[in-house]
């Protein structure tokens, strides 16, 4: 064996003697490495098991049997690679017939072959009606098993059965019940025999059966295919016949034809965006960073334990490489250790809480998946991060003063002059190079840059802060007095917990800033459709009655209106009319008198491009109500003079139109262009949108529609007064769309703070806590376990029994403020420049829109810098023991 491998041998059976010596103290540095590691693990394997590919997706789409599916969308010729959902391609145009069950058979030959059609279907519950994913087959052929599984009951044998899944029969019938299909205006009855868990539908309500009504005829059929596998000749073979093909042989073999067409046709990934790079690499920098912060203070207490034994070494001629080399090997002991119990404790974590991840995603996991790869990369890097925890310990350790040491006497040098003035010069870049990422220069690089800069920079500065402190405390208390002056003295223990808590700090801070300035341009910013709290009543379907007289469909509208106004009291519910053309490919245009288009640039309401007035020129209500007191008067005045009220954000409009053009306009193939069909010219007063949503294009009279040859409709109620809860808007939803004519409606309740703000605002609280109180309570017990001497040298001299506690809770005290508070202040640089770019004013672009918001969470702010700090030193005072044993002063 080489000198070089020997001297690292020596140096580990050291390190691992003394990781064995200090247990409590090796344990606490292999969980502080290990508990990261794990975490990371346990994410990438839940993702990993989350994310279905193609292979693993098999059984989902084909069941357990079949061994393709076909698919036929229309008549033209296709081509496909493995997977037909992933690379595909349509080809030339055919007049041949549709591929029926026959043509495929005369393809690929004589096999068993089952009709399956998915989509989605209104069924009645006990509220009234929602939609369900539906699967019309047989599910009692054998190519159907492991489409669903049987939960309860048994499996639909004739055409009036069908099974469920939980959460259908949870909300409407269940085994034994009817299930009522609504089918037009009649409801087809299916009897509930069975409940059953879908392959592929997992919270969403399901149902299946061999006979599912349809309201629409499509073309398109799928077919199970059984019997030997389907080559990929089968599957060109069927590509030029017009169907998609997905063989279970071919993708789990895929042969090189197959994988020369996927390469060929799938399109190309881009490349990684390099603002995407930086920040990951950011983030592993910054975990790293964190990780190593946490496990500095333990070596460093752990430098200072072997210091008698590093200057023996010295003393007996070995080298200060030898000496580094000596804590460096426990290092390596103690991180090699703890990147395997990390790694094998976050694969069994996940797999662990595998039910509970998949509880909160809507689409099944796929089967439990270990990514080895990424988890021997995590391992690595939690190796790496516990020799970096040592290199400055070691580094220090080696240079101490051996006669110093071995004499008992304690060393304290005074921090570097040079490292405040670095320490300035990175956080002044760091602020320079977030500022000019605020212009969106480089995709935000030069922020995530910042970032970096200025945590850095804090770190080089914190040995100076930890010294001011020091100074500054001569007037405080005694215990005070005494935990600053002890964090002095044990810098290179002290100034990486600090530096772990400002490393949290500043990302808790700057992610706080972030999200709230775009909570705040989310707020202001906020465009209603219509007048807050009120609400529309539409069809729920996009059909809409044209083939229903125009009175009957009026008088259906009125009895909804009844019973909205019954559900909602003191509610007015009005009938709005709109105009549209009922001839396919005809569509109504406003333009100005000399046929000029009419700039708006917001969005419109919810009735349509155009809006009717009633026949004496009433303002509507959905107009009215969204209107000042003055454009509502002048809308009103011109209606009653048979004119239209038109809606633009263009203010030469304003004063040089009085005409406008209603025009029925049609797409023409020959020309291929829009052409008009019939023009109507009307005089019209122009009315400025403003900063709200426009009711329609324009208000016009009922003369002036039939004048284009169609004819008003009722489209939808415009509900007064809405004030409704969330629930009962749900239940009176799902019974409008029970109607014999179902409608849905929609109240508009303003901005509304969603569950991912509050998630988020707790998240950034909790791992601030986490991080902060772990880390100040590993230093804190490794203060006061390096300090018993000191301590009992106090307690000796007649000290209070609570002294020790008050040490206590001053350390960790002063180790979070001197973290919390400089982590603060840097955390504002890249908190403020982030929300330049993610502030930006999107569309529609208003004058009431700043084009940047900035948000400070205060409340945040203040949570982590003072809340915390004081919550940490309670927590340290009333679990540090008062009364400590005597031990020796020297050691």
């Amino acid at each position: 064996m080489s000198g070089r491998l020997a001297g690292w041998r020596l140096a580990l059976r050291i390190g691992q003697r003394e990781a064995r010596r200090a247990k409590w103290r090796s344990l606490l540095v292999v969980l502080m490495i290990a508990l990261p590691v794990a975490g990371v693990t346990a994410v990438a394997v839940t993702y990993q098991t989350y994310d279905v590919d193609t292979v693993e997706g098999l059984d989902r789409r084909l069941g357990t049997e079949a061994a393709a599916s076909i698919d036929v969308q229309g008549a033209a010729s296709v081509r496909q690679g493995i997977d037909p959902e992933n690379a595909s391609e349509w080809l030339e145009e055919s007049d041949a017939d549709l591929l029926d069950a026959a043509g495929v058979k005369a393809v690929i030959g004589d096999r068993p072959l089952l009709a399956t059609d998915d989509g989605t279907l209104d069924v009645r519950t006990d509220k009234g009606v929602t939609w369900a994913s539906g699967l019309q087959t047989d599910l009692n052929d054998p190519l159907a098993a492991g489409l669903t599984r049987l939960i309860e009951g048994r499996l639909p044998e004739g055409p009036d059965e069908v099974v469920v899944n939980s959460n259908l029969a949870f909300r409407g019938p269940g085994v034994g019940e009817e299930l009522l299909i609504p089918n037009g205006e009649v409801d087809e009855t299916r009897k509930v025999v069975g409940i059953v868990e879908s392959a592929e539908v997992r919270n969403d309500p399901f149902v299946a059966g061999p006979d599912l009504p349809v309201d629409y005829v499509t073309e398109r059929a799928t077919w199970l295919v059984g019997g030997g596998p389907v080559t990929w000749s089968d599957i060109e073979d069927l590509n030029a016949a017009g169907a998609f093909v997905l063989s279970r042989s071919v993708v789990l073999d895929p042969p090189a034809a197959a994988r020369a067409a996927d390469k060929e046709i799938r399109p190309p990934m881009g490349a990684p965006d390099p603002s995407e790079l930086v920040v990951l690499v950011l983030i592993v920098v910054m975990v790293i960073l964190e990780v190593v912060l946490l496990a500095g203070p333990a070596f460093a207490v752990a430098a200072r334990r072997q210091a008698r034994d590093l200057a023996l070494i010295a003393a007996s001629g070995g080298t200060a490489r030898q000496s580094r080399r000596v804590l460096l090997g426990m290092a390596i002991v103690i991180g090699a250790v703890a990147a395997v119990v990390g790694a094998v404790l976050g694969v069994g974590l996940a797999r662990l809480l595998q039910p509970l991840a998949q509880d909160q995603v809507s689409a099944w996991f796929g089967p439990f998946e270990v990514p080895w790869l990424q988890v021997l990369a995590v391992a690595v890097i939690g190796f790496a991060a516990a020799i970096c925890a040592a290199i400055v310990p070691a580094w220090i350790a080696s240079r101490q003063n051996v006669v110093g040491v071995l004499s008992g006497r304690r060393s304290e040098s005074l921090p570097s002059r040079r490292s405040p003035i670095i320490g300035i010069v990175l956080v002044a870049a760091g602020v320079a190079s977030a500022a000019f990422g605020t212009r969106n220069a480089l995709s935000g690089i030069p922020i995530a840059l910042g970032v970096l800069l200025c945590v850095a920079g804090v770190l080089f500065i914190l040995p100076a802060l930890v010294s001011m402190a020091a100074r500054f405390s001569a007037r405080m208390p005694l215990v005070i007095r005494f935990a600053t002056r002890d964090a002095d003295r044990h810098r290179t223990r002290t100034v990486p917990a600090a530096g772990a808590i400002a490393v949290t700090v500043v990302g808790v801070v700057t992610l706080g800033i972030a999200f709230s300035s775009d909570e705040k341009q989310n707020q202001e910013s906020y465009l209603p459709s219509f007048a807050i709290g009120d609400a529309v009543v539409h069809p729920r379907h996009s059909a809409a009655e044209s083939d229903v007289d125009p009175d009957e469909a009026r008088a259906r509208w009125e009895n909804i209106a009844a019973q909205v106004e019954k559900a909602i009291p003191g509610a007015t519910a009005a009938l709005t009319s709109g105009a549209t053309s009922e001839a396919d490919g005809r569509y109504v245009v406003v333009e100005t008198g000399d046929g000029g288009a009419i700039p708006l640039d917001t969005t419109i309401g919810e009735f349509g491009e155009l809006v009717v007035a009633d026949a004496d020129g009433t303002l509507p209500p959905a107009v009215a109500r969204s209107l000042s007191e003055r454009d509502a008067a002048t809308a009103a005045e011109t209606l009653r003079s048979s004119g239209a009220v038109v809606f633009t954000t263009d203010d030469e409009l304003l004063s040089s139109q009085e005409s406008a053009r209603l025009v029925i306009k049609e797409f023409s193939e020959e020309e291929q262009t829009d052409l008009d069909v019939v023009t109507v010219d009307v005089p019209a007063t122009y009315l400025d949108a403003g900063e709200r949503a426009a009711p329609a294009y324009a208000v016009v009279t009922p003369a002036m529609v039939k004048k284009l040859g169609v004819e008003p409709r009722v489209v939808g109620l415009y509900v007064e007064n809405a004030r409704l809860g969330a629930d009962a808007e749900t239940d009176l939803d799902e019974a409008l769309a029970a109607g014999q004519f179902p409608t849905t409606i929609l109240i508009e309740r303003g901005y509304q703070e969603t569950d991912t703000a509050v998630l988020v605002w707790l998240l950034l609280v909790t791992l601030g806590a986490v991080l902060m109180i772990g880390g100040a309570l590993t230093a804190t017990h490794l203060a006061l376990n390096d300090a018993r001497p000191d301590l009992a040298t106090l307690s000796a001299v007649g000290a209070r029994t609570r002294t020790r506690r008050g040490v206590a809770a001053s350390y960790a005290l002063v180790v979070t403020l001197l973290g919390a508070v400089p982590g603060a202040l840097i955390g504002f640089v890249p908190g403020i420049a982030i929300s330049y770019p993610i502030t930006t004013e999107g569309w529609p672009e208003r004058d009431s829109v700043a084009a940047h918001y900035l948000e400070i969470p205060w409340d945040l702010v203040g949570i982590v810098v003072v809340g915390l700090p004081l919550l940490i030193a309670l927590i340290v005072a009333v679990t540090t023991r008062g009364r400590l044993p005597m031990v020796a002063r020297v050691e």
